[in-house]
């Protein structure tokens, strides 16, 4: 009989397209993970649950289960009996009804590693170890009363002689009352830390910065310091250099936080007239392990627990270059392989399982500028695309540092959660249509001057990104729909309503699908963690995923997911044209390694990927 696996590993990638995939491994720009599609097995048709979205998606990938059954029905989760537009993010593992893979095989005494994978905290395994798993990064945490989301310790920073949003205006003057100067002819602003998006409630805190010339010509160098002290310098560096990591405590209401951060010195003019100083987002060292004291045993080099949204939010406000962009995202990476491998030395462990963000936020980002249906002009789509190749790139180094440490032994599958598309046509206005449908109605609130739902007129309210629930009597707070006849009607209306809406510049009906929530269980949406009505829109509308369905297509793009397999007892240099399904991985993993399939795992082993004389015996 062929061999099995002994180990596995899983790393997901969050939103890639099979289709950027294939360009750059075959130029060469994803070496690694083109060697386990040469070794392997790649599906060509492997399709996601809708929606099309993060959470739900990543716990049927490791638990079999669809969204009807684990209860992670969307990107944020509803509570019924509270207001229809009262949701909390869909990231606490409590709210998982199905049992996850890792906690099916710790009955048989195997041990996990579950790195950075969303919807899985606080720990639900109690043998094996767990980093972050709270939001999309460590460090990034999605809580109800965080929403949408706060990092620990704090954001990043820009600090300017120029104007820039959310940026600190600076002024660099003649270095007064500082000791210990390592020049004369020296200059200095301070930095007070800003606090945004923070977990905590910091307290004021400032460093100071000190530029001065080292060469005896223009200014060219620059360190961070506590105090007006030179000898109190955390980090000394020049102009478009970064710092050394940069290790601090903040204080906050909970105490005090160590955390690391790196500083960037974008722009120094040599007269000292302009400045661009940016600081990471301080990443706390703890607090996101399991067990606990693990996070301070993980490295810090060039790699870093960064919450990994924080780039994107400098990017996007265009504080940062191209160049620093790519460099701190392949921070993130690096962190996560230093930690992967460091783990996988460390515990003794069959399975590891890990998510890596990037794609998801890049196409967030840049799929507009690089696709000719939004941009027609070249150049940007061509700036755009080489940021992809570079991250691509960067997620490759990642991968093959992880595979090489788990060893020929292991099987590897790389997966996705969806896909990702661009989207000329924009988001499609459900609450606008269900408002000229008179099936949702608004008033004007007497205190805050502010337009809200007038409930006691309201049939109809769409939530999250595929639902549009009932104002249902004894069911909703304030329901004036009967149940019943009435009901039925009302999802009629919803339905007509969203297929008939033309946009009114394309001209098109973009609601590809609407129908009832009962008529929606063959892409795993049932049960009572959805709405009434679930829709779908055509590709080309919508944003980049979330409402397309699985098979979406456009451009250069499509929606479906991501997966490669390689290692013991899997086929060889296999391109599988079969349609599969996220379900489908759990099943395939255990029957391959002999392990008790999950309680409410609901796929089915992908036969045809496998050595037949496993499956034929």
């Amino acid at each position: 009989m062929a061999d099995r696996p002994r180990k596995l590993v899983l790393i997901g990638l969050d939103a890639p397209t099979i289709e950027d995939i294939e360009r750059y491994t075959r130029s060469g720009d994803m070496p690694a993970t083109a060697r386990l599609i040469e070794e392997g097995v790649f599906a060509e048709n492997c399709l996601v649950p809708h929606p099309t979205i993060t959470p739900p998606n990543w716990t049927t990938i490791v638990t079999g289960a669809w969204p009807g059954t684990h209860g992670i029905t969307c990107f944020n989760v509803y509570d019924r009996g509270r207001p229809l537009n009262v949701t909390r993010p869909g990231f606490d593992s409590r709210d998982c009804r199905a049992e996850y893979i890792w906690e099916a095989a710790e009955k048989v005494g195997v041990r996990s590693i579950v790195l950075n994978y969303p919807s899985t905290w606080p720990p639900r395994l109690k043998e094996g170890v767990q980093i972050g798993g709270a939001g999309l990064s460590v460090n990034e945490w999605r809580t109800p009363e965080r929403a949408p989301y706060a990092v620990t310790v704090n954001s990043c920073q820009l600090y300017a002689t120029e104007e820039f949003p959310e940026a600190v205006r600076v002024e660099l003057r003649k270095a007064e009352d500082w000791a210990n100067l390592p020049s004369e002819d020296a200059l200095s602003c301070e930095l007070p830390i800003v606090p945004r998006r923070s977990f905590y409630d910091l307290k004021p805190k400032s460093y100071h910065l000190l530029v001065w010339r080292s060469k005896g010509e223009g200014y060219d160098r620059a360190a961070i310091c506590k105090d007006r002290d030179f000898q109190t310098k955390l980090a000394e560096f020049g102009a478009g250099e970064w710092s050394d990591v940069i290790r601090d405590t903040f204080d906050t209401d909970q105490g005090p936080k160590e955390a690391v951060f790196r500083a960037k010195l974008l722009e120094l003019s040599p007269d000292g007239s302009k400045l661009r100083l940016y600081l990471t987002a301080p990443g706390q060292v703890d607090g996101w392990s399991y067990p606990e004291e693990i996070a301070r045993e993980l490295p810090i080099g060039w790699g870093m627990p960064l919450p990994a949204h924080e780039p994107f939010f400098a990017f996007n406000i265009e504080w940062i270059d191209d160049d620093t962009f790519v460099e701190e995202l392949d921070m993130h990476h690096t962190w996560l392989a230093d930690a992967a491998t460091y783990l996988m030395r460390k515990v003794d462990w069959r399975l590891f399982f890990m998510h890596a963000h990037c794609p998801d936020w890049m196409y967030h980002s840049l799929m507009k500028q690089s696709d000719p249906t939004c941009e027609p002009d070249e150049e940007k789509q061509r700036r755009a695309r080489e940021i992809f190749r570079r991250l691509y790139a960067s997620l490759d180094r990642m991968i093959g540092r992880i595979v090489e440490e788990a060893g020929e032994d292991a099987l590897v599958i790389i997966t996705s959660d969806h896909g990702a598309l661009p989207s000329p046509g924009g988001h499609v206005p459900v609450a606008k249509i269900l408002k000229e449908a008179g099936l949702l109605a608004t008033k004007t609130d007497p205190e805050t001057g502010r337009e809200v739902v007038d409930w006691s007129k309201t049939k109809a309210f769409p939530q999250r990104s595929v639902y549009v629930y009932v104002n249902l009597k004894g069911r909703d707070p304030d329901g004036i729909v009967e149940p019943g006849e009435e009901y039925e009607r009302v999802r009629d209306q919803i339905i007509d309503a969203l297929l008939s809406w033309r946009h009114p510049e394309t001209g098109e009906r973009p609601v590809l699908m609407a129908v009832r929530k009962e008529d929606a269980r063959p892409w795993g949406i049932y049960g009572d963690a959805v709405g009434d009505v679930v829709y779908a829109v055509k590709p080309g509308y919508g944003g980049e995923h979330g409402q397309q369905l699985p098979t979406a297509k456009f451009s250069r793009h499509s929606m479906r997911g991501l997966l490669i397999m390689k290692g013991p007892g899997v086929k060889r240099g296999v391109r599988l044209v079969r349609h599969c399904w996220l379900t489908d991985i759990v099943p395939t993993v255990c029957f391959l390694m002999g392990l008790p399939y999950p309680r409410d795992c609901e796929g089915a082993v992908i036969y045809q990927a496998l050595d037949e004389k496993l499956w034929r015996a």
